[in-house]
């Protein structure tokens, strides 16, 4: 239930059919109150014309004047029924035939009793008094019909209202998606803004959502800022540590602390421990990586210089780098992380390369580089020790180490992976990045 629309539908329809649902037992109770009330009209009505027909001799003889019945009261199981009791005695209409009615035993009342053919009657008891008798008459009619009537408007009026709350629904879902169109825009430009084609979000939106877009705006703007900092800090921090680093080299060269065996070694142990560090911690706080957004990394426009300044320092080995990049290939990444990223595996590949270097790249959705050389590549057994901090395999080789464990670093910071195995093209090493392209939230 993260979506606007998903919500104010659904809390539509539970509203629509609650209201619906009561509506519906408002008005059938309404159909039941009204319909039993006419009845009990008539049947008091018909109550009193009995009462009007009848005629007591004085030897208790019971007799109806026919002409003051209605001939309904005369058809078998016409639905229309009466009992008429006098002192204890009673007479019963034709149209019940033989069937017996359980009739209650009070003066005055109304209720609903089976009837003959599984009719379903209503029947008022009304008590009179005559003359010096006790009269009581007992009228019914059957409320089946009626029933069915009551239940044939009910269906024809939830048909009804159904497709009036499909309607309102329908209409409501126009509403809605044109009310949050402007939160689409919001959506596909925050997509803009992680392919880095924009560096902020439009603040032309509705006044309810604009002081969401307007911090959003405000953040990246500070988060913008912190980096650059971050970065100028480094960089001075950098210059500020190479004179003292550099004094200190020069003290460990001097022929009398040469002689200190013990002290030289400890001196130049220290001396190379700090530049590692520093180096390692320079280039971590200089990575960007999917923290800031707006970036744009085009690996054609970058790794072709890239490829021609190596091949210069390494002109003298005949380095051959051949690259494979498509056209109109985009990354959303820092170009300062991808540049020390790959400049690092193509600088390790090129001091190791006899003489062809091969830098292929994918025109799948993310990052895909492959770095492969004709070298004596690496032992399959220690593989897995190339990006820890300061190993390398082979000693002989200058370098501190730190390499492909700043290479694992940023690739990790991406949320990457980053594979080492043996060139089946060259026959030497072979690297391979896989950097994720960055989906948004939906």
């Amino acid at each position: 239930m993260s979506s606007l629309k998903r919500r104010l539908t659904l809390g539509l329809v539970l509203s629509l059919l609650m209201l619906f649902l009561v509506q519906w037992w408002m008005t059938s109770a309404a159909l039941d109150n009204l319909t039993e009330d006419f009845v009990v009209s008539r049947l008091d009505h018909d109550a009193e014309n009995l009462l009007g027909a009848l005629s007591i001799g004085e030897d208790l003889g019971i007799e109806l004047n026919p002409r003051r019945i209605g001939g309904i009261y005369q058809q078998p199981f016409s639905g229309h029924y009466y009992i008429v009791e006098v002192d204890g005695i009673a007479l019963y209409s034709r149209s019940l035939w033989d069937f017996q009615l359980d009739v209650p035993n009070t003066a005055e009342t109304q209720i609903l009793l089976p009837g003959p053919d599984g009719q379903r009657l209503l029947m008022v008891v009304r008590a009179y008094k005559k003359g010096s008798h006790e009269v009581r008459i007992f009228v019914a009619e059957d409320m089946t019909p009626l029933s069915r009537n009551i239940a044939e408007f009910l269906l024809d009026y939830s048909v009804t209202a159904f497709m009036m709350i499909v309607v309102v629904i329908m209409l409501q879902w126009l509403l809605v998606k044109t009310g949050l169109r402007p939160l689409d825009r919001v959506q596909g430009e925050m997509m803009r803004l992680e392919r880095g084609e924009v560096l902020q979000l439009s603040e032309d939106v509705p006044s309810e959502v604009r002081p969401l877009v307007m911090e959003f705006n405000r953040l990246l703007v500070v988060m913008k800022g912190q980096l650059e900092r971050s970065r100028t800090a480094m960089g001075n921090l950098a210059h500020a540590i190479k004179t003292p680093l550099t004094v200190l080299g020069r003290l460990a060269d001097d022929e009398a602390l040469q002689r200190q065996t013990e002290i030289h070694q400890e001196l130049v142990k220290q001396v190379t421990n700090i530049r590692q560090l520093t180096d390692r911690q320079l280039k971590r706080a200089r990575m960007a990586g999917t923290a800031a957004p707006g970036l744009q990394f085009d690996p054609r426009e970058e790794f072709i210089p890239l490829v021609d300044m190596l091949q210069r320092i390494y002109a003298d080995k005949g380095i051959e780098i051949n690259a494979r990049i498509p056209a109109h290939k985009v990354f959303c990444g820092d170009r300062e992380d991808m540049m020390e990223l790959f400049g690092n595996v193509l600088e390790n590949a090129c001091k190791w390369a006899k003489s062809q270097v091969l830098l292929s790249v994918s025109d799948e959705a993310g990052l895909i580089v492959v770095i492969e050389d004709d070298g004596p590549g690496c032992p399959p057994d220690q593989r897995q020790k190339l990006a820890q901090r300061g190993v390398r395999v082979d000693e002989s080789t200058t370098g501190h180490g730190l390499g492909l464990s700043i290479v694992s670093e940023i690739v990790q910071h991406y949320g990457g992976t980053l594979l080492f195995d043996e060139s089946a093209q060259l026959g030497g090493f072979k690297v391979s990045v896989n950097l994720p392209d960055r989906q948004p939230a939906h």
